[in-house]
C-alpha cells in the first residue's frame, strides 16, 4: 500500500467521522439514547452512546470507498471483508442493544464467540502459534478454540479501560498508530486498512470525548475497535510468518490487555463473574488514590506509548534484549502503582482518622 492510499484512508475516514459524530450527538438527544448517570459511572450529565455508530459508519464508508477507488490493492483483502463485515455487524449489534438494555453476560459472550468462529471461517485463524523466541507451533485442531479465544479477549479488552473520557479512545489512537508503524516496517501495508481508519475516526472522535465528553463509544463502540484489533492482529500473520506477528501487536495494545489480565484474575479470585462490571479497575484505584481524571488519562497514554515504542524498538534492536527491557518495565510500573496507590490510600485514611 502505497503512502498515498494510506493517507487517503485517514482522510477519508475523518471526513465520514466528521460528519456523523455531531449529527449522532444532536439525534442522541433528539431520541433520548444517552448513557445516563449511575452506578459505576462517573459522568454527571446524561450523554449519547452512539460512538460506535459513527465507528461502524465511517469503517465501512471508507472500505467501500477503497473498493471503489483502490480495487487492485483491496484485492487480497476482498475475500475476507464479508466475513470481517458479519463479525462487526455482530459485535456492534449486541453492544448497541447492551447500551440500550443491559444484557446478560452469557448472551455477549454467546455473540462474541459467533463473531470469532465468523472470522475463523473467512480464513483468519491462529494456526500455527508464534511463540516470542521459540518459533511457531502448530495447533491443528485446536485452532479454532485459540482464535475464538484470542478474538473475545481482544474484542473485550478495550471495553474494559472504558471508563474515564479520553481513557480508551486515546489509548486505542496509540495502538492503531504503533500496529501501522510496525506493519509498514514489515512491509505488511495492504493488511492495516482497518488500522489507518481507526486512526481517522479516532482523531475526530477524541475531539467529542475529551472532557466533558459530548459523546461516548458505549459497548458497540469499543466493543467494535477490540474487535477490529483483533482482525487486524490475525491479519498480519497471513502476510508475516514470523515469531513476531502475533506477540507486536499484543505489545502495542499492552495497556487494555493488562487490563483485562488484572480483572480477569482479580474476578476469579473473588469468586465473582469475569463478565460483570466492578469499581476496581486499574484507572479506580489511581482515582481513589487521589489523581483527576485527566491525569489517569494522561499516565494511561504514556505508558501505552511506552508498550508502543517497545514494540517499535523490536525491529531496530535484538528482541531478546528490548523484551528484557519491556519485562522491566513493567515490574517497575507495577512497583510504582502499587506503592502509590497503597501510599496515598494510607494517608487519606489517617487524614479521615485525624478529622
Amino acid at each position: 500500500m502505497s503512502p498515498l492510499e494510506a493517507i487517503m484512508i485517514v482522510a477519508f475516514s475523518v471526513l465520514m467521522s466528521g460528519v456523523a459524530l455531531p449529527v449522532l450527538i444532536r439525534s442522541g438527544h433528539q431520541y433520548h439514547l444517552l448513557d445516563r448517570p449511575g452506578r459505576h459511572k462517573r459522568h454527571k450529565e446524561p450523554v449519547p452512546f452512539l460512538g460506535g455508530v459513527a465507528l461502524f459508519v465511517a469503517i465501512w464508508l471508507t472500505v467501500a470507498f477503497l473498493l471503489l477507488v483502490f480495487p487492485a490493492s483491496m484485492a487480497e483483502l476482498s475475500g475476507m471483508l464479508p466475513y470481517i463485515l458479519a463479525g462487526a455487524m455482530l459485535v456492534g449489534g449486541i453492544g448497541f442493544i447492551d447500551d440500550l438494555r443491559s444484557l446478560p453476560a452469557w448472551v455477549k459472550l454467546g455473540v462474541e464467540v459467533m463473531a470469532g468462529v465468523v472470522l475463523y471461517m473467512g480464513g483468519l485463524r491462529i494456526d500455527p502459534v508464534s511463540i516470542p523466541f521459540c518459533g511457531q507451533v502448530e495447533v491443528g485442531e485446536f485452532s479454532l478454540v485459540i482464535t475464538v479465544l484470542w478474538v473475545v479477549g481482544l474484542t473485550n479488552s478495550i471495553n474494559l479501560i472504558d471508563g474515564l473520557d479520553g481513557l480508551a479512545g486515546g489509548v486505542s489512537l496509540i495502538g492503531a498508530l504503533t500496529l501501522t508503524a510496525v506493519g509498514n516496517l514489515y512491509h505488511i501495508g495492504v493488511t492495516l486498512v482497518f488500522a489507518y481508519a481507526l486512526i481517522g475516526f479516532l482523531v475526530i472522535f477524541l475531539r467529542y470525548n475529551r472532557y466533558p465528553a459530548r459523546i461516548f463509544l458505549g459497548d458497540s463502540g469499543s466493543l467494535q475497535i477490540g474487535y477490529y484489533f483483533a482482525v487486524l492482529s490475525l491479519m498480519v500473520p497471513l502476510k508475516s510468518f514470523t515469531a513476531a506477528a502475533l506477540y507486536l501487536p499484543l505489545m502495542a495494545l499492552g495497556v487494555p490487555i493488562l487490563e483485562s489480565i488484572t480483572s480477569t484474575a482479580r474476578r476469579l479470585l473473588r469468586r465473582k463473574s469475569v463478565m460483570r462490571a466492578d469499581r476496581r479497575h486499574l484507572f479506580h484505584y489511581l482515582a481513589l488514590a487521589g489523581l483527576t481524571p485527566r491525569q489517569i488519562v494522561v499516565i494511561f497514554w504514556l505508558v501505552s506509548l511506552a508498550f508502543g515504542l517497545f514494540s517499535l524498538a523490536m525491529f531496530f534492536w535484538d528482541r531478546i534484549l528490548v523484551f528484557s527491557f519491556l519485562v522491566l518495565f513493567m515490574v517497575v510500573i507495577s512497583a510504582a502503582f502499587f506503592i502509590f496507590v497503597s501510599g496515598r490510600s494510607r494517608t487519606k485514611r489517617r487524614s479521615g482518622k485525624t478529622l
